[in-house]
């Protein structure tokens, strides 16, 4: 898997290629828990994530927690498979979910 970062405006944006799962989650949890003290918000493009494991849902609601005391964390472009394993998991209830912008 791939990860784009990019910060801005005290944002980081990651856009992970990939599955995100036990072999790609600990790769993202390094770079949230290294940018996650520098910045205000997290966006987590999931255009192009077609899965997402249990380990891919831990990594998420680590960074939700890191950034609970700050603006959290979001996800955009969810597309309806994620969105099904999000829904099934109960992750709707907790998770800020944006459409495209």
């Amino acid at each position: 898997m791939q990860i784009d970062k990019k910060i801005e405006n005290g944002t980081l944006t990651l856009t992970p290629a990939g599955s995100i799962d036990y072999v790609t989650a600990p790769e993202m949890d390094e770079i949230i828990e290294a940018e996650a003290p520098s910045v205000r918000s997290i966006i987590i493009d999931m255009a192009g994530v077609p899965y997402i494991s249990s380990a891919g849902l831990r990594t998420i609601l680590n960074a939700d927690e890191l950034m609970e005391d700050k603006d959290g964390i979001r996800l955009k472009n969810v597309n309806n498979d994620v969105m099904s394993i999000l829904r099934m998991s109960g992750f709707l209830d907790t998770l800020n979910i944006i459409g495209p912008e």
